[in-house]
C-alpha cells in the first residue's frame, strides 16, 4: 500500500510541474467557437470499503479497503458556439471512472440559450438540476474549497439532470444583486423503477458585497413501477436555503436542504464549512450531516391501505411493536473533514483532505443497527482552461 501511495504521489507531483508553467485561457477556435476545460486528478486511500463517495446517478462507491482508488478523477471540455449576436449553443462532455471505470465520455450538458436585451436568458435542451448551488459545477472540483463536492450521490432526491427549459432573470434592488430563476422538464432518476416524472424549480439568488444567499424551491410528480406493473404515484417537494460569506482571510459556507415524499422516503441535509486563506494556502474544516428517513420501514400506525395490507400479512402484532420501537427507517451518514487548499496559479489549486465518515443504518427491517465508521485520505489536483 505504501508503495502504491507513493507512486500515485510521485505521478501527481510531475503532472503539477508539468503544467504549472502553462497559463490556463479558453481556446478561441474561431470568432464564434470557444473551447475551455477542466480536470481533477483524485487519489483517495480509505480504510474502510463501506465509505460514501458522490457519485452520478445509479453509481455506487467501489472503494476497496487500505487501497488508492483514482476512480474520482474528472476530465471535462466544454465548447460554446455563438450562432447569432442573441443565440449560442453549448455542449459539456465529462469523462470519469465514476461511472464504469471506462473514463467513457459523456454529455452533460447540451442545450440552446437565448440572450434577451432585458437581462432575461432562456435554454432548452438537457441541463443539470439547480436545486443546489453548486450543482452546475459539480464536476469543476477548482470552483469549490473541499475536495468533493455537497451534491449528493443521486443529486437531491434522486434527480440530478432534465431535459427541459429554464429561465433566468437578473436584475438589483439597492445594493443587492438578484437572479431569479425558473426550470420545468423530464428528469432522469437513479432509480430505474421512477418513471412518467416531470420537475419544476424556482429560485432565487442575492448577492452584496462579499455575501451571497441562494433560496430554492423543488416540486416533482412521478410514477413508480415494480417490474411491468404500476405500483403508485409520488409527489416530492424539497426546499434549500444556502449562503456564502468572506470577511477579510475568513470564508464560510453553509446550506440547509429539505424534501417531503411520503411514498418513499424523507431526506435532510445540512452542511457548513470554514476556511482561513493564508496567501496561497486555505486550511479549512467542513461537516455535514444527511438523513435518509424510509418512509416504506417506518409506516406503522400511518392510514395507508398498501402499508396495512403489508403489515398485516407479514408480521404479529408483537414484531410491528418491536419493529416500530427500534427500526425509525433511518439512515445517517455523519462527515467530518479537515483540509488545505494550495492555489499556485487562479487556474490550478492542489489540496490534501482527511475526512471520517460516520454512518448508521436502521431502515433493515429483521437486521441489527448497521454502523459504519470510515477515514478518508484525499489528494486532488484540479485545475480549469
Amino acid at each position: 500500500m505504501k508503495l502504491l501511495l507513493t507512486a500515485s504521489l510521485t505521478l501527481m507531483a510531475g503532472v503539477i510541474a508539468a503544467l504549472l508553467p502553462v497559463p490556463a485561457s479558453a481556446v478561441q477556435l474561431t470568432d464564434q467557437l470557444s473551447l475551455t476545460g477542466f480536470f481533477s486528478l483524485d487519489a483517495t486511500y480509505a480504510d474502510s470499503a463501506s465509505a460514501n463517495l458522490p457519485r452520478p446517478i445509479g453509481q455506487t462507491s467501489d472503494l476497496e479497503k487500505h487501497k488508492v482508488s483514482f476512480d474520482s478523477s474528472v476530465f471535462g471540455l466544454r465548447a460554446d458556439l455563438g450562432l447569432t449576436t442573441n443565440l449560442s449553443a453549448s455542449l459539456q462532455l465529462v469523462s470519469t471512472g465514476q461511472t464504469d471505470s471506462s473514463y467513457k465520455p459523456d454529455t452533460e450538458w447540451l442545450y440552446l440559450q437565448y440572450d434577451f436585451a432585458n437581462d432575461i436568458s432562456v435554454r432548452g435542451g438537457q441541463l443539470e438540476l439547480p436545486f443546489l448551488q453548486g450543482t452546475e459545477l459539480r464536476y469543476v472540483g477548482h470552483s469549490r474549497l473541499w475536495a468533493r463536492p455537497v451534491v449528493p450521490n443521486n443529486g437531491m432526491g434522486g434527480f440530478d439532470t432534465f431535459r427541459g427549459a429554464e429561465v433566468y432573470y437578473s436584475t438589483y434592488a439597492g445594493d443587492y444583486d438578484l437572479q431569479w430563476h425558473l426550470s420545468y422538464g423530464k428528469p432522469e432518476h437513479d432509480q430505474g423503477a421512477v418513471s412518467e416524472s416531470t420537475v419544476a424549480l424556482a429560485s432565487l439568488a442575492l448577492e452584496q458585497g462579499n455575501a451571497k444567499a441562494r433560496l430554492a424551491f423543488l416540486q416533482s410528480d412521478y410514477d413508480a413501477w415494480t417490474g411491468e406493473e404500476y405500483a403508485y404515484s409520488g409527489n416530492l417537494k424539497m426546499a434549500s436555503l444556502e449562503g456564502e460569506y468572506e470577511y477579510q482571510h475568513w470564508i464560510t459556507h453553509a446550506g440547509l436542504i429539505t424534501d417531503a415524499d411520503h411514498q418513499f422516503m424523507d431526506e435532510y441535509l445540512g452542511y457548513f464549512s470554514l476556511g482561513y486563506r493564508i496567501n496561497q494556502f486555505t486550511p479549512y474544516v467542513f461537516y455535514s450531516r444527511n438523513v435518509m428517513n424510509f418512509e416504506s420501514l417506518a409506516f406503522f400506525g400511518q392510514d395507508d391501505d398498501l402499508y396495512d395490507e403489508f403489515s398485516s400479512e407479514d408480521y404479529s402484532l408483537e414484531e410491528l411493536a418491536y419493529i416500530e420501537d427500534n427500526y425509525s427507517g433511518e439512515r445517517t451518514v455523519k462527515t467530518l473533514a479537515l483540509g488545505v487548499r494550495y492555489e499556485p496559479t487562479p487556474q490550478l489549486s492542489l489540496k490534501f483532505q482527511w475526512e471520517q465518515q460516520k454512518q448508521r443504518d436502521k431502515s433493515f427491517i429483521g437486521l441489527p443497527d448497521q454502523k459504519n465508521r470510515s477515514n478518508l485520505y484525499t489528494l486532488v489536483f484540479e485545475g480549469v482552461f
